[in-house]
């Protein structure tokens, strides 16, 4: 089955990229172990979108489940992971736990169901879908970051050891890092939001009345964390819990609605 083999490669490229922090000691043989992750990695992402184009954009229909949508997800992610990593070989080691998320995501895609297949599915429809994931790819991220920004800055102030978290970025470079996919995540999501606007006729028969107002609450949480950065200089854990609130808001919006629809109403969104 191809998305179990997408789960190993991804889970392969996953144990290399962590081995490699653990080889600091020797150079050489880190940077080989770097290299030979990130192939694996690239591999993944190929027979990754082969198993997507094979679940969603089959026939003129477009088919988004809720697992299609986190496999989606995951390929972004993990396309980011790949050239982040591969430019900032620091982040080795958070880029090892996104590909194994990603191996997960993967190994749930359906490539035989066509139950949520969206008949009226034009060109500017797929363009909205795809910055949407963009953006919710590119605001995961950065929330991941988040979460190892107050880990590693919890650890700082309590002044214990860093222990594997030395393996980490740095503070500042962690900083930047989330501001930066956030920041862009921001940029693409304030655009799904107002294309989406184009495709609802009615939120509450095309079922997205919950979507749009959890959507707009993460669109105003993120925004006023870029406000804060900018006007207040906000860092550290006060900027984590804004970047982790705006995502767990986003993730209800898209995922949690998705879910219920799917799964507890046999409904889908349009």
């Amino acid at each position: 089955m191809l998305s179990i083999a997408v789960l190993v490669i991804y889970l392969c490229g996953s144990a290399w990229l962590l081995a490699s922090t653990w080889r600091k000691d020797n150079p050489r043989r880190s940077h080989g172990l770097l290299i030979t992750g990130l192939a694996m990695a690239a591999l993944g992402l190929v027979f990754h979108g082969v198993l997507l184009c094979r679940a969603i954009f089959r026939g003129a229909e477009l088919a988004l489940s809720t697992t299609d949508a986190a496999s989606l997800v995951g390929w972004i992610v993990a396309l980011i992971t790949l050239l982040t990593t591969w430019s900032r070989p620091r982040f080795a080691a958070i880029g090892a736990v996104l590909l194994l998320c990603v191996g997960v995501a993967a190994a749930f895609t359906n490539d035989s169901a066509r139950d949520y297949a969206m008949v009226d599915s034009g060109w500017a429809l797929t363009a909205h879908i795809v910055v949407a994931i963009i953006a919710y790819s590119l605001i995961a991220i950065g929330a991941v970051f988040a979460l190892t920004l107050s880990s590693l800055d919890k650890r700082l102030r309590s002044h214990r050891p860093l222990g594997v978290m030395s393996n980490m970025p740095s503070v500042e470079a962690l900083e930047t890092a989330m501001f930066q996919t956030i920041s862009v995540g921001f940029a693409l999501l304030t655009l799904t939001l107002f294309s989406g606007f184009i495709f609802v006729r009615d939120l509450v028969a095309q079922h997205l009345a919950h979507k749009v107002a959890l959507s707009c609450l993460a669109w105003l949480i993120l925004g006023m964390l870029l406000i804060g950065r900018w006007r207040f200089g906000w860092r550290g854990r006060i900027a984590s819990r804004w970047a982790l609130s705006g995502f767990c808001l986003l993730g209800l919006a898209y995922f949690g609605s998705k879910l219920v629809l799917e799964v507890f109403l046999g409904r889908h969104w349009g």
